[in-house]
């Protein structure tokens, strides 16, 4: 099991909020990226790219990544275990 960064954790439970627990839904990266301080945006993304590479996400359409069974699993894992966030979101 690959060990995941604060902000990969992060990233994957604002897909798990935004999704409303439904693997299905495809959200724009856009929408998740404009959650985050400018500051940490450019890292975002490069946790958004780690997480589809390491499949917790899915590319669907252009620009736009759903849970994959794995990140699902792994998200509720986290919300269930209480992460310790490294951004906060707005």
């Amino acid at each position: 099991m690959k060990k995941l960064t604060e902000l990969e954790k992060t990233v994957l439970l604002a897909f798990l909020v935004l999704a409303k627990k439904n693997r299905g839904k495809s959200i724009p990266e856009a929408e998740i990226v404009l959650k985050f301080p400018r500051r940490q945006r450019k890292n975002v993304r490069e946790a958004i790219e780690s997480l589809k590479k390491n499949n917790f996400l899915v590319e669907t359409k252009e620009k736009a990544c759903k849970l994959s069974e794995k990140g699902l699993k792994r998200a509720l894992h986290l919300l269930h275990t209480g992460a310790k966030l490294w951004a906060y979101l707005r």
